[in-house]
């Protein structure tokens, strides 16, 4: 309700606009009795989004799938080039200017069917699209089923920066089908484990141990062997970054225990030239974040170990020689400060399943992450070479 304030001629509008979206875990989504996306889809046009490499793993499905359950001019498909340097305004004017080449209108859906970065991309498209337009994510990718696919942001890459450009617009449901994982290859499927491991660490002990004891088979056979653990893996990890979301979507509240490994990450994507994956890079700044805990006397050797030891025999690195310029990686968090209302909030673990924040960046100083840096150095080369290590 509009309020009138009379002595400072203000009219104030409070209008709390709630924000609620179905995230649903399916199998076999283009299998024509799944009728998931149908009900979705009813009574509306919409334009299906999707990666050239899903288009050749699923294109045929997909077709067959939209050709039985609806008219050819109900829908109609595009691709758009998914990598960080596709990942551009250029791309989001492809995007809009497909749906009104087709003649999308305010009730119409966007449809992205990939990983988190054509999801990013076909969101932020929506966000603009007539001024906002509903939408729909289906994550082929893990990073995408657990993380990148639940929340509201999208964004964009813009000068160098990562995500420097986007909204916050929910999807008005994330649809997940274990099954696309099965085509997915060793790395992707890493950069989603390090993301479950990420919400492991900070909130939730058992999904922790059910990693510790499960990897091997979940990254074998790419979460679809048994059913009932890469299951329960994928619910906890869901329900706890929705948890973690719920009450703060928009970031009102910068300090977020959900960007945990996401303070040094973004250098050594940038610095690298994305030759790093995201994932990859995750798992780097969960080393680094976890043996500052470390040397503040924050986590015990016990739990530090038991983190860097599941990062490294899940085959995700904890060191990286060509990134780890001490200089240029204690300068990029000023870009961080920026980002979080000059507050560093790096998330640290404080055992498994907990953690808190270093919230000033003078509780940090170059010579700790140097001496960090040096630590996960011998930690690797002698986990490489089977030795004990006494750091």
């Amino acid at each position: 309700m509009p309020v009138t304030n009379y002595k400072t001629n203000e009219i104030v509008l409070n209008d709390s606009e709630s924000i609620d979206y179905d995230v649903i875990l399916t199998e076999g989504i283009f299998d024509k009795s799944n009728v998931t996306i149908k009900n979705y889809c009813k009574d509306r046009t919409f334009l299906i989004v999707m990666s050239p490499t899903v288009f050749e793993l699923y294109g045929k499905e997909i077709n067959e799938y939209f050709n039985y359950h609806f008219e050819d001019n109900k829908f109609e498909i595009i691709t758009i080039p998914t990598s960080e340097k596709n990942k551009n305004m250029e791309n989001i004017l492809n995007i809009c200017k497909a749906g009104k080449d087709f003649g999308l209108d305010r009730k119409s859906l966007m449809i992205a069917i990939g990983g988190g970065i054509l999801m990013d991309m076909v969101g932020f498209a929506a966000s603009m699209y007539k001024r906002k337009m509903n939408y729909i994510k289906i994550p082929t990718t893990l990073v995408g089923q657990i993380d990148a696919g639940i929340g509201i942001k999208t964004g964009i890459n813009f000068y160098e920066s990562k995500n420097f450009l986007g909204s916050y617009h929910p999807p008005i449901a994330a649809l997940n089908d274990v099954n696309l994982l099965k085509t997915l290859d060793k790395v992707d499927i890493l950069c989603g484990l390090a993301e479950i491991i990420k919400m492991a660490i900070v909130r939730d002990e058992k999904l922790f141990e059910l990693i510790e004891n499960n990897h091997k088979e979940l990254i074998e056979f790419n979460f679809q062997k048994n059913k009932l653990v890469s299951s329960e893996v994928n619910q906890l990890s869901i329900l706890r970054m929705l948890e973690e979301l719920h009450g703060n979507l928009h970031e009102h509240v910068l300090a977020r225990l959900v960007d945990f490994g996401h303070t040094f990450s973004p250098f050594i994507e940038v610095y690298t030239d994305y030759k790093v994956p995201h994932g990859i890079a995750v798992a780097l700044d969960i080393a680094i974040s976890t043996e500052i805990m470390y040397l503040k006397d924050g986590i015990t050797k016990e739990n530090r170990d038991r983190i860097l030891n599941l990062l490294f025999d899940t085959g995700l690195k904890i060191y990286h020689e060509e990134s780890y310029e001490t200089k240029f990686m204690w300068e990029s968090l000023e870009g961080i400060l920026l980002h979080r209302g000059m507050d560093l909030n790096l998330v640290v673990p404080t055992g498994i399943g907990k953690a808190t924040f270093i919230k000033s960046i003078d509780d940090l100083n170059i010579n700790l992450l140097e001496k960090a840096l040096s630590n996960l150095k011998m930690i690797m080369d002698a986990n490489l070479n089977k030795q004990e290590v006494l750091v």
